[in-house]
């Protein structure tokens, strides 16, 4: 049975619980909740309870939600996260390295792999994949260029790398996926803007049908789910068990699961891969795809188009900033967007962008390139390419240690105790253990301080 059709039942039975909640499934909801999320959200909120089941050890209707769940990704196993794809992440770190192990990591990760690192005690080995100056944004991961980290560390554990990137960029999962296997590698790879890749073939192929071992989904980027609803996959055919992330899980979540959140990663799922879901999201990719060729046609205006995700749509305007674009859409159209750097704006889509949004957004992008609308800049965009880390210590060797602040001026060479970074997309542009150098004080000149090891 479904967690949703249980609920409904269960309702039905008109219990009398002394149980948490303490809002008693809405006989008591705060009057500004009540005004803001409705009375309905509280009624499906329950504990673990009898019938119920338990998200750390799942044998009843969570766990049959999970197994349909595998079905459906044509996963070994899946597990439903209710704190978010970081939690996927560190928990799959957590699970696979132990202290000292080496773990390959992307240098394009989310900040989320700091925390594995913390967590686990591995240490770090960085692969920079290329940056575009162009755009502003990283490219795909380099064959070639993997092989041959593996085969000069021949003691490399697992490999940790995002695909699609957060502004759309895919790599080659399935080459990725053969080398890590030639080196005894474990390949997890954050998809969390790829929820929708299962559902619609033109969007990419998931890390699952191309040998990944674990897969980190979100399904509130694209998929249309609350936050933090995600996903965490095992490959079919990956050695890995179930056991050791259940049990990593089980220390990072809350003993009190959200049954609303877990309802509602149940229901995208089920919607998702129904043929109204498919529906829907056919009518969604030909929109935007509409749009990027509307787009394309407007002089003076470039469309990131090689080899990414076209939910999420990258700009740039010649002559203007990304950071000034963004500014002009925000202030004069009302439109936000997901981020922008020096070069470019991402707008990211989903299941809730509408063609309303869309036409907008298009209408706003010609108005702005025919008319050549400015507005000033309050300074110059800040420049920043991203270096490889030159890393003193580890994150967990470094963790709880004494640090003081001290002026920029006297942070060169020092070793960083602050995680630094711009979000979104929450790359580091610096962590801790790692030495400060030039490039980042340049780029982080508007603060006065920065923490450094003692």
């Amino acid at each position: 049975m479904s967690i949703i059709n249980f609920i409904e039942k269960f309702k039905k039975l008109n219990r009398t619980l002394f149980t948490t909640p303490s809002h008693g499934q809405g006989d008591f909801v705060a009057p500004l909740s009540l005004k803001l999320l409705g009375h309905k959200f509280f009624t499906c909120d329950y504990s673990e309870i009898e019938g119920f089941d338990n998200l750390a050890s799942p044998i009843g209707i969570i766990k049959s939600a999970q197994d349909k769940a595998a079905e459906i990704y044509d996963a070994k196993a899946t597990f439903f996260l209710i704190n978010g794809a970081s939690s996927g992440i560190v928990a799959s770190m957590f699970a696979i390295l132990k202290r000292g192990d080496k773990v390959l990591i992307s240098r394009n990760c989310h900040k989320s792999v700091y925390n594995g690192l913390v967590f686990s005690g591995a240490v770090p080995i960085w692969l920079m994949p290329q940056y575009n100056r162009d755009w502003g944004i990283f490219e795909g991961i380099n064959i070639d260029y993997l092989e041959e980290m593996l085969a000069k560390n021949r003691d490399i554990k697992a490999f940790i790398m995002t695909n699609p990137t957060y502004e759309g960029v895919m790599s080659d999962i399935y080459q990725i996926s053969n080398i890590c296997k030639k080196y005894n590698v474990i390949l997890i790879v954050d998809e969390a803007h790829g929820a929708l890749w299962n559902f619609h073939k033109a969007l990419g192929t998931p890390a699952l049908f191309q040998g990944a071992d674990i897969v980190i989904q979100s399904l509130h980027k694209t998929a249309g789910a609350l936050n933090p609803s995600a996903l965490l996959h095992i490959g079919k055919n990956s050695p890995l068990g179930t056991k050791a992330i259940q049990q990593a899980l089980n220390l990072i979540n809350t003993t009190s699961p959200s049954y609303p959140l877990l309802v509602n990663i149940e229901a995208t799922i089920d919607y998702l891969n129904s043929e109204k879901g498919k529906l829907y999201l056919y009518e969604l990719v030909k929109n935007i795809n509409r749009l990027i060729r509307s787009l394309k046609a407007i002089p003076n205006l470039e469309v990131y188009s090689y080899n990414n995700d076209i939910t999420k749509i990258l700009v740039k305007v010649t002559n203007m900033s990304g950071y000034e674009l963004s500014d002009i859409l925000y202030e004069k159209y009302g439109i936000e967007d997901e981020m922008a750097n020096e070069k470019s704006v991402l707008f990211l889509t989903g299941l809730g962008t509408t063609k309303l949004k869309l036409k907008k957004l298009e209408k706003a992008m010609i108005d702005i390139c025919a008319n050549n609308i400015k507005i000033s800049e309050d300074k110059p965009p800040k420049h920043y390419e991203p270096v490889e880390p030159r890393i003193k210590y580890t994150p967990a060797m470094v963790w709880g240690r004494e640090y003081k602040e001290v002026d920029l001026k006297y942070a060169l060479s020092r070793v960083s105790m602050e995680l630094i970074a711009d979000y979104p997309p929450g790359v580091p542009i610096l962590l801790p253990g790692e030495v400060i150098r030039k490039e980042h004080l340049d780029y982080i000149s508007d603060r006065q301080k920065i923490k450094v090891l003692v």
